[in-house]
């Protein structure tokens, strides 16, 4: 049988922003073009379906479409919560694909004959046996008592422990005959982050061992890392990341999904499919002249998205000659110049208020004679207000 191993969409994220919304219809459809061509019998999204726990009506639409259409190139899809959804609001609909039939959706720690794991039947004969298991937050595990009184370290070993009586329980069925495969989103201890990710839950606390996946499982599917990687272990464990370069520290990423090629018994043959739709995030670092020469060259991407870093000291409207320069793709721009040398203060006593001010801004790398005129216009003000204030109160 196939499998197409997908995760971490994270639709209604944006960039500073804006919108990705098109770039995500076009990987979608980049998606289900893959589908249908590799004749998929499975599709598996290993949760983070959005970006956040109250999704757009836009989001919504476009992530149910996308699994309508899936369901349409004849496959089989598995969907599970991640730690962005809202599982309960995932949960309401998960009727409706239901009865739809080949949509099964998982979205809280579930018994096996609960639903828990799905046995199906693929198109050649082969008998499939599906654990999903949707990310687990410590509080989902762990009690309230334990979080305020255990230290830190055994709530830790609690989480672990409990994942994996979770995980054997979920994988007691796998037999010798049939296709085995587990989806869960998870942090797995030697995981590699890919840069975008909700950094919280990424600490110890929700780390679990490789070694709680079972030698029985044919392939395990995780989502929850955005960058692609196998995880050494028993079974073949892997993170397909996500389909977009979702943040700066992704932008040394192609992404991609697994198809997996899997039959009971036999190691299976996973193949990455590159993904070439969505944007790309580049950094570019330089003076505004170089910044320039860049753009003449013909050396920036004419489609990325722009973090830019300015070697130069800090003025007023930089940010905005940078964008004037590069167009509206910039979407961060950073005074990276680096910081002189602080020198030690003197005593303030005796010196003017202009003098430690240009102090101020020379240590902050500022260079910018408005700021200067500015401050001495707001001063100037200011001594004129007490001074009016004291000939008034002068009898």
């Amino acid at each position: 049988m196939k499998l197409l191993h997908t995760s971490d969409w994270h639709v209604g994220k944006t960039i500073r922003g804006h919108s990705r919304a098109p770039e995500h219809s076009a990987v979608f459809d980049e998606i289900v073009s893959l589908t249908g061509e590799h004749s998929v019998d499975l599709v598996i999204v290993a949760g983070d379906l959005f970006e956040t726990a109250s999704p757009s009506a836009e989001a919504e639409s476009l992530v149910y479409r996308t699994l309508l259409r899936l369901l349409d190139t004849g496959a089989h899809v598995a969907v599970i919560s991640g730690n962005h959804d809202n599982a309960r609001r995932l949960h309401a609909v998960a009727p409706v694909f239901e009865a739809l039939g080949r949509i099964h959706l998982v979205t809280e720690p579930t018994r096996p004959d609960d639903g828990g794991v799905v046995r199906l039947s693929m198109r050649a004969g082969e008998e499939v046996r599906l654990a999903m298991l949707p990310f687990v937050s410590q509080r989902g595990v762990v009690r309230a008592k334990d979080l305020m009184e255990a230290a830190t370290y055994e709530n830790t070993q609690a989480y672990a422990e409990r994942m994996r009586l979770l995980i054997e329980a979920l994988t007691a069925g796998f037999g010798a005959d049939t296709v085995n495969i587990l989806a869960a989103h998870a942090f797995v201890y030697g995981g590699q982050l890919g840069g975008g990710e909700r950094t919280a839950h990424f600490i110890d606390d929700y780390a679990i061992s490789a070694q709680s996946f079972p030698v029985e499982a044919g392939y395990v599917a995780l989502g929850h890392v955005h960058r692609p990687q196998k995880i050494a272990g028993a079974a073949p464990i892997h993170y397909c990341g996500s389909p977009l370069q979702l943040d700066f520290g992704e932008e040394d990423q192609a992404k991609q999904v697994n198809l997996v090629e899997i039959e009971p018994g036999i190691p299976p043959a996973v193949t990455p499919l590159l993904l070439n739709a969505g944007r790309a995030l580049r950094t570019l670092r330089g003076t505004m002249a170089e910044l320039t020469a860049l753009l003449e060259d013909g050396t920036v991407d004419n489609e990325a998205w722009l973090r830019v870093m300015v070697d130069e000291p800090r003025r007023a409207g930089l940010a905005d000659e940078v964008r004037d320069l590069l167009g509206e793709r910039v979407v961060d721009v950073r005074m990276d110049a680096p910081a002189l040398q602080r020198k030690s203060r003197q005593s303030r006593r005796g010196r003017a208020p202009t003098e430690l001010f240009a102090e101020f801004l020379v240590e902050r790398n500022i260079e910018d004679p408005l700021v200067s005129a500015m401050f001495a216009e707001l001063l100037e003000a200011e001594l004129e207000t007490v001074r009016e204030s004291v000939q008034e109160s002068v009898p």
